[in-house]
């Protein structure tokens, strides 16, 4: 079946919701909504529940982060039938023919994960950290071309390789869980791809990450590095530690070096996930 499951997870996304939202019921195909509101203080939930009461609306107590919200939303696209998921961002919006142009594309290959183009609300540029890791044609080409990573601010899932790949691993609460799965999908034997004939907005609103934030999400891809179905977890084991003394002293800071302990500690929950994510549809039946 074909039918489309539209992912949302929430958090004090107000100043975003009405447009997100409206460009789903604005589509040329259907899709069903599924919204987990991560415990927003904005009166997110609310506002969803009074305006949408077509979608489905989990409120969780608190903020569960972005990986295990959209769990629970592909579990239930799983178990109802779907043919489709669709992972949006609150931050984000589809044009009308955006599902349409996806769906179609799904018949050209072992299409596992989808992206539209993702561009500024201008329409006219990439999206800063899209255009990063993809490095196709800018043509609007009705031709998927393959990447080997695409940031899940929008992203077209196949039901089946959802199936087989399964849900995010637990490794990851905030950040990295998009790479990891990224290189399951690949293990696997699924195809990632851009279609630049569809497009979408992801509305950053040139928001800024502080130093901190970015050395964290430096130390987030040690873990990535770990839990790679692809790569030696031994080789990574001694790398990562070595790999974080190095940031250290590029960012002249001692947040990469103070992390190395904590990363370590982690290490036997990392390895069991990791082998956990070999196996079909992992950590669908947890």
């Amino acid at each position: 079946m074909n039918r489309i499951l539209v992912v949302i997870v929430t958090y004090n996304g107000m100043r975003w919701l009405q447009r997100c939202l409206d460009s789903v019921r604005s589509a040329s195909v259907k899709a069903d909504v599924f919204v987990c509101d991560n415990g927003s203080d904005d009166g997110s939930a609310d506002f969803i529940e009074s305006h949408y009461p077509e979608a489905i609306l989990v409120r969780n107590g608190n903020n569960t982060g972005f990986a295990r919200a959209n769990d629970l939303g592909m579990r239930y696209a799983i178990e109802k039938g779907y043919g489709f998921v669709y992972l949006l961002n609150q931050d984000a919006w589809v044009l009308p023919d955006t599902f349409e142009r996806l769906v179609d594309a799904f018949g050209t290959g072992r299409w596992g994960i989808v992206s539209p183009m993702q561009m500024r609300p201008d329409l006219t540029t990439p999206d800063r950290r899209f255009r990063r890791h993809y490095h196709g044609t800018m043509e609007r080409v009705d031709v998927v071309q393959p990447v080997r990573f695409v940031m899940a601010a929008h992203w077209m899932i196949f039901a089946d390789c959802i199936k087989q790949v399964g849900l995010f691993s637990p490794a990851f609460r905030h950040y990295g869980e998009d790479n990891n799965y990224c290189d399951r999908v690949r293990f696997h034997g699924f195809g990632i791809g851009v279609l630049p004939s569809a497009v979408a907005v992801h509305d950053r609103q040139e928001r800024k990450r502080t130093k901190p934030q970015r050395i964290y999400l430096n130390c987030q891809y040690s873990k990535v590095r770990l839990s790679d179905p692809g790569s030696s977890f031994r080789f990574q084991s001694v790398w990562q530690p070595v790999r974080q003394c190095l940031m250290s002293i590029r960012w002249l800071s001692l947040l990469p070096f103070r992390n190395i302990r904590e990363l370590c500690k982690e290490y036997p929950d990392l390895k069991r996930w990791r082998e956990e994510s070999l196996e079909e549809g992992a950590f669908l039946n947890d």
